[in-house]
């Protein structure tokens, strides 16, 4: 046994030598290549499993003592070969309490006793919260001396409530007498994985998710003037709408139009837009495999829906929830419609993952399965721009399973950059490609720049915004531009189609790249993704003479991008030279670090310019020559 685990670990190593080349692979992800769960040409493994849970959840929000309470049963599937010994909740709302690691500073008068636990079982056995088998530390809840074999499924029965915050509003909270969002709102089953196991990292505000894909069926009351808007689909439309508004509601769900379910006009004349024959309404929502569950309510608001073209025959239902005040929402459906058949039709050229998306007007800009939370903006272009971002994040992180936690490059940068063409599409005042590299710029080169594959939930500040989104989105953009539109496109619907509904990990994604491209881009990844390194080339020397021009140019930096030199001619005249950053790939082993661009013209050359504003260059003081 012990020769046949050796000749194992040695087939590994020469498979990851030849295949993996020098990237630099971590113990535990050697250890799952070895397990069978992940491959090394970027395929889920023959034995690759993943855990998922079942929630039935009934909730109440109570609009006048700003609570939530709720009720949930959550069925958890073991499908790993692991008999586990615990289960780690995850109590979100803890982050509100004195005492818990903050990303933020909080208001200290909105200190609260976080999540409170009224009663907790396990297969139907009381778990006593003060006993030492149970451990608490910051927003989990860990309960020990469990035996749960694999194959096998746990019923846990939990019962809760706590405060809806109004000034620490992280995501969710409460906007306005009237308006609230509620996300990370129920104790949730933390993932169990092939590299990690237990996800034992604590949300400290910053750093977003990870979540298995489960089913959520949920009950939400609220008075019966209150509108619901939440992931998954309305089961009971008829009963919570009044009938006029039913029939609205219908004809948005097949109209390629804008319809107005509910208007300002119906509030003027006070007509009955929801069911009011009782006290409460109860709105009850399904969702199927996905890996979180939002909702946003709110009286007096105003409701449009329409469907788009999602891809493959499929319709999505767009529909938007806004205050009459906020007039950019007022053609929001329009441009999430677009962004959606964009997306299913263009980049990345994936029918839409979910049956419908709705935007919430309530703060910030958050994204959660099939809802967005937005706020208003006076400018045009930044609704476009933060509704973009966010209907994206429906494939990245939500289509995708990724862990945020540890990899928030992996879906703020596919998503800050499959954003940028559909956003310039919809609006030209801001070319968000240039703004990104602008921002990228802002920090690069830094002593704090850590490298995207340190773990995002151990950056602080702004570099976490740099390592998150403007550097990945730069790298994403490089490597696109020379692999080619084509072949980008190839590898990354491969790449999705591989490890939608399953939770890819870095090394997934570039070795599912270099499988469909057959080709090793070792000299890409390890300096844009592995090092603390930034991206300068500059001309070093240049000679016109008898009609000839010769440049050399240099690369000071580490990150490779491309070469765009412009020639500007005495007569007026300019002519540009283009490289892609695959002209610094090492050749013979030595990394390049110059190359020579030569030219024959007639016309008198006046001066030298490295650059645009698509490509990032830390240092632009070695870029321009001037021929005397």
């Amino acid at each position: 046994m012990k020769n046949a685990k050796l000749s194992l670990i040695l087939i590994l190593i020469a498979v990851s030598a030849d295949l993996a080349q020098s990237l630099y692979i971590p113990l535990e992800f050697e250890e799952a290549y070895e397990d069978g769960t992940r491959s090394l040409d970027g395929k889920p493994g023959t034995d690759y499993w993943q855990n998922k849970s079942d929630y039935v959840i009934t909730v109440e929000l109570d609009p006048v003592k700003s609570t939530i309470s709720g009720t949930a049963e959550i069925t958890y599937y073991n499908n790993s070969p692991d008999t586990l010994d615990r289960i780690v909740l995850r109590l979100y709302q803890n982050i509100h309490k004195k005492g818990t690691v903050k990303d933020f500073p909080f208001d200290k008068d909105e200190f609260t006793d976080g999540m409170n636990i009224q009663s907790h079982a396990i297969n139907k056995k009381n778990i006593d919260l003060a006993d030492t088998s149970v451990e608490k530390t910051g927003t989990n809840l860990i309960i020990k001396n469990l035996n749960i074999p694999p194959d096998n499924q746990t019923v846990i029965n939990v019962s809760w409530d706590f405060k809806i915050p109004k000034e620490n509003t992280i995501r969710m909270g409460q906007y306005d007498t009237t308006t609230f969002f509620i996300a990370y709102w129920y104790p949730q089953v933390a993932v169990y994985d092939d590299i990690d196991g237990w996800d034992m990292i604590e949300y400290t505000g910053q750093a977003e998710f990870y979540n298995d894909f489960n089913n959520y069926d949920v009950k939400i009351t609220i008075p019966n003037y209150y509108g619901v808007w939440a992931t998954g689909e309305l089961k009971n439309p008829e009963a919570v709408l009044a009938p006029q508004i039913f029939e609205r509601y219908r004809q948005a769900m097949i109209s390629s139009t804008n319809v107005n379910i509910i208007t300002a006009q119906d509030y003027l004349t006070k007509m009955a837009v929801f069911n009011n024959q009782n006290q409460t309404s109860t709105w009850h929502f399904f969702a199927s495999s996905v890996p979180d569950f939002s909702f946003g309510c709110a009286a007096n608001y105003l409701w449009d829906g329409m469907t788009a073209n999602g891809g493959a025959g499929k319709s999505v239902f767009v529909n938007a929830a806004y205050n009459p005040a906020s007039l950019d929402f007022y053609e929001m459906c329009d441009v999430v419609t677009k962004t959606v058949e964009m997306l299913s039709k263009n980049l990345p050229g994936v029918p839409f993952p979910f049956p419908k998306i709705a935007v919430f007007n309530g703060k910030g800009g958050v994204e959660t399965p099939m809802m967005v939370n937005q706020s208003s903006t006076r400018q045009r272009i930044w609704m476009v721009h933060t509704t973009v971002h966010e209907v994206v994040h429906s494939y990245f992180p939500f289509y995708m399973g990724i862990n945020e936690r540890k990899y928030a490059w992996m879906d703020e940068g596919f998503t800050q950059m499959l954003s940028e063409y559909i956003q310039f599409e919809l609006d030209k005042t801001i070319d968000f490609r240039a703004r990104n590299v602008k921002r990228y710029l802002d920090n690069s080169g830094q002593f704090d720049e850590v490298p995207m594959m340190y773990p995002s939930n151990l950056i602080r500040g702004e570099m976490y915004g740099n390592q998150a989104y403007f550097r990945p989105c730069n790298a994403l953009n490089i490597l696109k531009d020379f692999i080619g539109d084509t072949q980008f496109k190839k590898a990354l619907q491969e790449y999705m189609k591989r490890w939608a509904g399953k939770h890819p990990t870095p090394y997934d994604f570039f070795f599912t790249f270099e499988d469909v491209l057959d080709d090793e881009l070792d000299w890409f990844w390890q300096p844009w993704f592995f090092r603390q390194a930034y991206p300068d080339i500059g001309i070093d020397t240049a000679l016109f003479m008898e009609n000839n021009l010769v440049v050399k140019i240099t690369k000071q930096g580490e990150l490779p991008i491309p070469v765009v030199l412009k020639v500007k001619f005495k007569d007026g005249s300019d002519t540009k030279v283009y490289r892609s950053a695959s002209v610094w790939r090492p050749s013979g082993g030595e990394d390049e670090d110059e190359i020579t661009i030569e030219m024959e013209t007639e016309r008198k050359v006046l001066s030298l310019e490295l650059g645009n504003e698509y490509i990032p260059d830390a240092d632009t003081t070695n870029d321009y020559w001037i021929f005397k």
